[in-house]
């Protein structure tokens, strides 16, 4: 079993779509990434999601195969577990590092942004608008979050997690959910079940 940090997780194109097939073993649909850590070892993995769901920056164990076409295989990546002091044992970077955590969510934000004018229907005019989508996204999921909160890291991939959810929901058109504002709205509605959960977080 390998251990890396995942710098970069990008989706395999083909033919103009997210590249997917169905998982024999589970009867789901499977989407192919390139996944990308920070050692520079590469190669391609599935996810269930259309959002990879582990974010930049995590530390994760996975199993590395390679294929007779050359291929790389990442299999069975896992999120690496938290010692129980704080940090996530990664080289002594603090789980909840502001920077850190704020990286994670712009990236997250950017791949939502990317999803929310391919679900739309609505390509981009240039890579400076999926930004600034990026940035509105971000701005709503750093908002009011202050660094110092032991949560800071949980509350804010929750928030993120949302948004990705609201997105993933821009195709039923019933929902209504096409503007920027229509995603915050509905993804804010999702959240509310998760922060009533338990209440012992506020997000």
């Amino acid at each position: 079993m390998k251990k890396g940090i995942i710098k970069a997780v990008t989706p395999q194109i083909q033919d103009g779509v997210h590249k997917s097939w169905i998982n024999k073993y589970t009867g789901k649909p499977n989407y192919g990434f390139t996944i990308l850590f920070e050692d520079g070892t590469t190669g391609y993995c599935g996810s269930e999601k259309t959002i990879y769901p582990l974010a930049v920056g995590t530390l994760v164990t996975y199993e590395m195969s390679s294929k007779p076409n050359g291929s790389t295989h990442i299999t069975k990546v896992k999120r690496f577990e938290n010692n129980g002091n704080g940090k996530s044992n990664n080289n002594g970077r603090s789980y909840n590092d502001p920077v850190t955590v704020k990286r994670i969510a712009f990236s997250m934000c950017q791949t939502i942004a990317r999803m929310h004018f391919a679900n739309a229907e609505i390509p981009p005019k240039s890579p400076q608008e999926v930004n600034q989508l990026a940035g509105i996204y971000n701005e709503w999921v750093t908002s009011d979050i202050p660094e110092t909160d032991p949560h800071f890291r949980d509350l804010i991939s929750r928030r993120y997690y949302a948004l990705q959810l609201a997105v993933e929901c821009i195709p039923f058109t019933d929902l209504g959910i096409m503007r920027k504002e229509h995603v915050i709205e509905t993804a804010e509605t999702f959240l509310k079940p998760v922060k009533e959960i338990g209440h012992a977080v506020q997000v």
